[in-house]
């Protein structure tokens, strides 16, 4: 049976047997079902407030002439007069709305059988009962009546004058301007189609979102009062189409029924959709059935659509182009997304149960605008705020959780009894419940933080946002102990390389990538210092090496393959790769063999810190760091070999052009290693080999600094030999020793192995 009632009426009925079970009565009768009803917040229970007639009221009446019992029962036993009340109820609903009870039906059915304790209080109560009952059975009759079918368009679409009515639109700010040019175009005779134009996220449904909002609340030019604003989409209208033919007839239906109304303008976002939807073989598209009607100015149609889709789509069909009278919507300006996120604070305030100071509107909108270079305003500002919203409102501690947790499963429980028809059960929990609820203490709200606007960027974004963190100072000095730790003798470069650090790590750099030039001989630690230093600084690190692009050919490596050729739709290409990581440290080994085009990109990237891949896509390396390494060789000198010695641009000049060389932030040279210096690298070599094989006791012979120096020839290759020879001569060693289970080895010599 319960399955004929709607949820309300169903509810009605449990909280009748809960009444009853509250009064100690030994049945559930009309009296009990009619508390039930005046309980549940609902049109009825307002309507019967005017007789007078309320839950505080009715149940005095109960108690003044029934009283209360002395014992709960312990069965649930409806009086013959209820349930014929219920049964009459069902036999009603089948004539009016197709065989669901609502609570109407069964009022409206205790009305009409005219007996019973509930209609004796109502006789004491001095109600008038013919006039209740001509009140609520016409109720049925009007609703049965105003039953009418929606239009295809208000099947398929929304209703945003609908949605305005009822609250469920966000405001619009500001776009004055826009909204006046809307009405204008909507007002006119023919041609009354506006096209809205703008980049994502600028807010384009929204300005025709708070058009809705004024014609829900009557501040519209006379000719739009009471009209109705359908959003519709064409998947909707395509879904079900199958055969040929179904999606004209139905294009159609919806053209006719919008035309015949007189009182809807259509809005269709992405409106270049329209352009071959449903045209397929031998049938016509969306746009070329529109067409007609638009020109005739016979319906009024909103359409919506980016600028890149305007370009590609309707400026090629000029026939769609003319029927519409596009308005450019632009980015609003950082104060007036400032004032955007200022009048939404509170819904999201409310939405999320957080607290945001005024003082954070300006950080998201700042930090939101400096690190989304590839969006728009006012979206990735509304975006950051909500999800910093989001963040902190499920950031509950385990008290919380183990509240929520213990009244789920209170209310899990009392929802199986509800089904058992175990409603002494239910009524227990029921007041359990309310106990628990009166006790939370954590449902205060929470307040945002810098902080949680700093992580959501990095994120979404990866780019730690240095300006905002304490530990900065710290870090740098930690950078710098650990760099000159493991790099030997190039203490000066590493110096340099601190004070580009402390401009990205303090937030004092520009708007351009930062980079640097290493230059020195081999195996003085050009690419081993860049490395160490990614890897410290937790950066992403993309490492090449530019010999792999010393033809011009390779330029489709770097930027992608342009349009026509193969590898076009491959996304393996290098800018690709930094753009999907926009915090990295770009490794670029051996820059003097690139080839000259490659030099030229790099010169761009330089100078205006972006560039646009083959695909047109614009790649961003403010938040990269580029260091490119050089062996340079010159036939009067070797440039940077040579201690404190300055640097010789001009001999530079003769490998890299003037223009590229000048907008590298810094040029660092690298000495060439001394003996002592060499002995000790080796020395930290071996440290570390110890370390790696802590299960065996390494005794390593005074003579074996000596003999890794001599035999890594480091006057011409520098430490790049000391690894080899280590890992072929020593490691060696000591793994035999491993597989044949020693304690300890020792090495006094390398020279016989």
């Amino acid at each position: 049976m319960n399955n004929n009632f709607d949820n309300e009426a169903s509810n009605v009925l449990i909280k009748a047997k809960l009444e009853m079970l509250d009064l100690k009565h030994p049945y559930v009768g009309t009296e009990h079902l009619v508390l039930a009803i005046l309980q549940t917040d609902c049109d009825i229970k307002k309507r019967l407030e005017k007789y007078n007639l309320t839950y505080i009221n009715f149940k005095k009446e109960i108690l003044n002439i029934i009283g209360k019992g002395n014992k709960k029962s312990n069965f649930f036993l409806h009086t013959p007069l209820l349930k014929k009340v219920i049964e009459n109820a069902i036999i009603d609903s089948k004539d009016n709305n197709n065989g669901i009870v609502t609570i109407n039906h069964l009022f409206t059915s205790l009305l009409d059988i005219g007996e019973g304790i509930a209609i004796n209080i109502f006789i004491n109560m001095n109600l008038d009962l013919d006039k209740l009952y001509d009140e609520f059975n016409e109720k049925i009759y009007e609703d049965k009546q105003h039953i009418k079918r929606k239009l295809m368009a208000e099947e398929l679409g929304t209703n945003l004058c609908e949605l305005a009515r009822d609250k469920n639109l966000d405001p619009l700010i500001g776009r004055t301007e826009e909204i006046q040019k809307l009405e204008e175009i909507l007002c006119r005779r023919t041609k009354n189609n506006p096209l809205l134009i703008g980049e994502p996220g600028v807010g384009k449904t929204a300005i025709v979102e708070g058009l809705a909002a004024l014609i829900a609340n009557n501040q519209v030019p006379s000719s739009l009062i009471n009209k109705k604003i359908i959003s519709l989409d064409m998947a909707t209208i395509i879904a079900g189409t199958k055969y040929r033919g179904e999606f004209e007839e139905r294009m159609k239906k919806i053209i006719d029924e919008i035309e015949k109304d007189g009182n809807i303008i259509l809005f269709i976002d992405e409106i270049h959709t329209l352009i071959g939807a449903g045209g397929a073989e031998g049938a016509i598209d969306a746009s070329n059935i529109l067409k007609p009607t638009l020109a005739r100015g016979k319906i009024k149609c909103i359409g919506a659509t980016t600028t890149e889709e305007y370009k590609r789509h309707f400026e090629k069909d000029k026939a769609l182009e003319r029927r519409f009278q596009p308005i450019l919507v632009k980015e609003p300006s950082i104060e007036e997304t400032k004032n955007i996120l200022y009048k939404l604070k509170p819904i999201y305030e409310s939405f999320h149960n957080v607290i945001i100071d005024d003082s954070l509107i300006d950080s998201i909108t700042n930090l939101s605008e400096k690190y989304f270079y590839t969006r728009f305003r006012p979206d990735k500002q509304i975006d950051v705020l909500d999800e910093v919203c989001s963040k902190v409102s499920i950031n509950t501690n385990n008290k919380v959780i183990t509240f929520n947790s213990e009244l789920q499963r209170i209310r899990d429980k009392k929802e199986t009894y509800i089904k058992n028809n175990n409603i002494k059960k239910a009524y227990e929990l029921k007041l359990k419940e309310t106990k628990l609820k009166e006790k939370n203490e954590n449902n205060l709200p929470k307040k945002v933080t810098i902080n949680d606007i700093a992580n959501v960027i990095y994120e979404k974004t990866t780019i730690p946002i240095y300006e905002i963190l304490k530990d900065n100072k710290k870090s740098i000095k930690v950078l710098e102990k650990d760099l000159k730790t493991k790099i030997i003798g190039q203490d000066k470069s590493i110096d340099k390389l601190l004070n580009i650090v402390k401009r990205i790590k303090l937030g004092y750099k520009d708007n351009r990538c930062q980079s640097m030039l290493f230059i020195g001989p081999p195996g003085v630690g050009k690419s081993t210092l860049a490395k160490l230093y990614s890897d410290l600084s937790n950066y992403k690190t993309i490492i090449l090496d530019m010999a792999e692009y010393s033809t011009d050919m390779s330029i489709s490596k770097f930027l992608g393959s342009s349009a026509g050729y193969i590898g076009y739709d491959n996304n393996q290409y290098i800018l690709s790769i930094i753009k999907d990581n926009p915090n990295s440290v770009i490794i670029l080994n051996n820059i003097e063999k690139a080839h000259p085009k490659i030099i030229n990109i790099l010169e761009q990237i330089l100078e205006s810190g972006n560039i646009k891949d083959a695909k047109n896509n614009n790649i961003n390396f403010y938040n990269n760091t580029i260091i490119m390494t050089a062996t340079i060789n010159n036939k009067k000198n070797k440039i940077g070999f040579i201690n404190d010695i300055d640097l010789n641009k001009s001999e530079l000049f003769e490998v890299f052009p003037p223009s590229f060389i000048n907008k590298i932030n810094d040029i660092m040279l690298f000495n060439t290693l001394n003996e002592g210096q060499i002995k000790l690298i080796i020395k930290n070599e071996l440290t570390i080999i110890k370390e790696r094989y802590p299960q065996i006791n390494i005794d390593i012979g005074k003579n074996i600094i000596n003999e890794i120096l001599h035999e890594s020839n480091y006057d011409i290759y520098g430490a790049n030999n000391i690894s080899k020879i280590i890992t072929s001569r020593i490691d060696n060693l000591i793994i035999d020793a491993l597989i044949d289970e020693k304690k300890e080895i020792k090495i006094d010599s390398i020279l016989s192995k």
